[in-house]
């Protein structure tokens, strides 16, 4: 059969094409959802641990609740930055180890006896966050055609939205029980284990990249529909030509170069605006941030509606970034977390005043869970995304990992800083430099963030390469 006539024949059977990628997608995704559920874990773990105990259990105090949770968030940088000397060794690998190191810091927390073990078992577990963020997406890049692309690079996201959900409804259920909470999160990573081991090849391009053609061609012509006993098309063979290289250029070389230091500087600001506009404060702190914000529903109940928002507007996303790309929709979600937001931090002021509201706590409530909605349309996940697309494959283990890792220690100083902030600017004020920040953010997006709906990873690669204003990237 000729190139044409394989062409031809995954046209006519288009599920032939996206099938496996799609289920070899969801697969990997599962490894994410253990280690996104440490997100979530301090939100509704903090009660429960600093609540007065009659049966000798650990108890903290103010202080040590809030390093619980900035511990975590310290570790997940240093995971980012495992996982690009992790992920040279190969997606699956890198996955497989994530998992190992989430379920291991799940059982120490479930067996803690000291605020120091607590304290190891949530820096392990951010180490595995870290760890997750990355691989995943990148691994998704490399295994998806252009057409959905753009669709599967958000799946990661989703799985983090999910994540942090199932540990708000855990929280829910064991409101008093911190250890099942743990327990259950440990679940995770053990499935994602038999998976990986199971059922997920490796990632085509890395193999590629490691000068082993015929196991990349031959998982790639499965990711692409096409009979093992036919030949690869010429689109196929395209995507899997390694890129001229200058002979001795070693690495430093390609990481100066423009294709890698545009990009990278891109991500970072974006990421900047992502953490600095308060989203991982308000997933870290959910439960006592909606009992700070005059909402009068079971704290623990509006941070599950939170994961709830959250996680339906991932998967809207998800349809979203394909039909509108990402430019469109992070300056949709910057300008709705602003209005949000600001009318949130208008809200506390006028209450702060004397001012007597017959919303009987409605409004928060709509602030709260729109805000998170709106940021999960573009702040939250499109970073993420495009960490998996934007850099070039020589560097992108190095760089994708820098640039989470140094998005995450953003996430570790705002989350650190949160309880000085609202001590010095009252909760109004915070939550009004989040609006600012948002405003910010979406200005920076006009002007400076490229499209890459609809490209190749050769044609984003290329994009970078050449001097264009930012509106035109």
């Amino acid at each position: 059969m000729s190139s044409s006539s394989v062409s031809l024949y995954c046209q006519l059977l288009p599920d032939s094409q996206f099938f496996l990628q799609i289920l070899i997608a969801i697969c990997a995704n599962i490894v994410v959802l253990g280690p996104a559920m440490g997100f979530g874990y301090s939100a509704v773990a903090e009660s429960a641990m600093r609540s007065n105990k009659t049966d000798g259990d650990l108890q903290l105090d103010a202080n040590q609740a809030n390093w619980m949770a900035t511990v975590s968030a310290l570790g997940t940088p240093i995971g980012c930055l495992l996982s690009s000397v992790v992920m040279g060794r190969g997606r699956k690998t890198s996955m497989f180890v994530t998992s190992l190191i989430s379920m291991a810091g799940w059982v120490i927390i479930y067996m803690s006896n000291s605020y120091v073990q607590i304290l190891v078992g949530r820096s392990i577990s951010g180490i595995s966050t870290g760890m997750a963020s990355v691989p995943t997406t990148v691994y998704a890049a490399e295994i998806a055609g252009s057409k959905w692309r753009s669709s599967m690079v958000t799946w990661t996201s989703i799985s983090i939205a999910l994540g942090v959900l199932i540990v708000y409804i855990f929280g829910y259920i064991f409101q008093d029980n911190w250890r099942m909470v743990a327990l259950m999160c440990a679940l995770f990573p053990l499935c994602a284990i038999a998976l990986i081991l199971l059922v997920i090849p490796e990632s085509p391009l890395w193999l590629r990249d490691r000068n082993r053609p015929d196991e990349a061609l031959e998982i790639m012509k499965k990711f692409r529909g096409i009979p093992k006993d036919q030949p690869a098309p010429a689109e196929v063979l395209f995507e899997l030509k390694p890129r001229p290289q200058k002979k001795n250029q070693n690495t430093l070389k390609h990481l100066m170069k423009r294709s890698s230091l545009v990009p990278f500087g891109v991500m970072l600001s974006f990421f900047f605006f992502q953490q600095f506009s308060g989203i991982f404060v308000v997933i870290y702190n959910a439960v006592g941030i909606m009992a700070k914000s005059g909402v009068k529903v079971d704290p623990f109940l509006g941070a599950v509606l939170i994961g709830i928002a959250r996680f339906i507007a991932s998967f809207l996303m998800a349809g979203v970034s394909r039909k509108f790309g990402r430019r469109i929709p992070s300056m949709i979600s910057g300008i709705g977390m602003t209005i949000f937001m600001g009318g949130l931090s208008l809200y506390l002021f006028l209450a702060e005043k004397g001012t007597v509201m017959a919303d009987n706590g409605v409004i928060p409530v709509i602030c709260m869970v729109m805000y998170i909605f709106t940021s999960t349309l573009g702040f939250l996940v499109i970073p993420f995304a495009m960490i998996g697309e934007v850099f070039p494959s020589k560097v992108k283990d190095i760089l994708s990992g820098m640039t989470a890792a140094i998005g995450y220690l953003f996430s570790a100083i705002t989350v650190k800083t949160y309880p000085d902030m609202a001590k010095l600017m009252n909760m109004y004020g915070v939550f009004l430099f989040y609006a600012i920040m948002s405003l910010i953010g979406a200005i920076f997006i006009l002007l400076f963030l490229p499209e890459t709906k609809g490209k190749t990873l050769r044609e984003i690669e290329d994009m970078f390469s050449t001097k264009k204003k930012a509106f035109e990237l």
